[in-house]
C-alpha cells in the first residue's frame, strides 16, 4: 500500500510538518510504502484555465504536477493532505496543486473517462490552525472533500487542531501520538 502525504505548509519543521511525519511514521510502522510531497520546493504553476484539460483530458502545463505529483497521485493508496489553516482555508502552494487536480475533475465528469491505474483510494485531512473559532476547519472540509473526489479518493476523514501558533506547539500536544495511531490505524485497513 502506498500512501502519498502532501505537506502542504511553507515551514519546513512546522506544526505541520511534524504532524505529518508522524502520521506518515505510523503507516510506515503498519508496513505502507511512504513518499511526501514537500509542495512549497515544487513548481507548482497555478491553474491557467487554458480549458485543455475540459476538452482533451490533459494538463498541457509542463511543470512538477506533470512530471512528477499526477503519477503519483494515481499510484497511491491513501492520499494524506496536511495544512496549516490560512484565512479559514489551505495555503496557497497546496491550493495550487488542488487547482492543477481540475484535470481529473474534467477527465471524470465531462469527459467520462476513466483514469489510468484508477483503483479504489482513500483521501486524508490533517489541518491546523491558530484560531479557536467553531467554523475554522468548514472550508478546509468542503475544499478537500471536492479534491479528493476528483482524484477518485473517498474522504475518508480528519484529524484537526486549534490553538496551534507557536513552534512546538504540535509537539505537545497531549493527544497527537494517540489520534494519529488511531486514525492511520483505521485508515489502513484493508479496502
Amino acid at each position: 500500500m502506498m500512501v502519498l502525504g502532501l505537506q502542504g505548509s511553507p515551514r519546513e519543521k512546522g506544526n505541520t510538518a511534524f504532524l505529518l511525519s508522524v502520521f506518515m511514521r505510523e503507516a510506515k510502522k503498519l508496513g505502507a510504502q511512504t513518499h511526501v510531497i514537500e509542495v512549497d520546493k515544487k513548481n507548482i504553476i497555478p491553474c491557467r484555465e487554458y480549458t485543455v484539460c475540459s476538452k482533451k483530458g490533459f494538463c498541457p502545463i509542463d511543470d512538477d504536477m506533470k512530471n512528477e505529483i499526477y503519477p503519483l497521485l494515481r499510484k497511491a493508496d491513501v492520499i494524506v493532505a496536511a495544512t496549516p489553516i490560512f484565512f479559514y482555508h489551505t495555503t496557497a502552494q497546496l491550493k495550487a496543486l488542488i487547482d492543477r487536480c481540475q484535470v481529473f475533475w474534467a477527465r471524470k465528469y465531462l469527459l467520462k473517462l476513466s483514469d489510468p491505474g484508477q483503483k479504489f483510494r482513500r483521501g486524508f485531512l490533517l489541518a491546523l490552525g491558530a484560531s479557536k473559532g467553531k467554523n475554522l476547519f468548514d472550508g478546509v472540509h468542503l475544499t478537500a472533500k471536492y479534491f479528493f473526489d476528483a482524484v477518485g479518493a473517498s474522504y475518508y476523514g480528519s484529524l484537526t487542531y486549534r490553538r496551534i501558533s507557536n513552534p512546538g506547539d504540535m509537539e505537545k500536544h497531549p493527544t497527537v501520538l494517540k489520534d494519529v495511531k488511531k486514525a492511520v490505524s483505521a485508515l489502513l485497513q484493508p479496502f
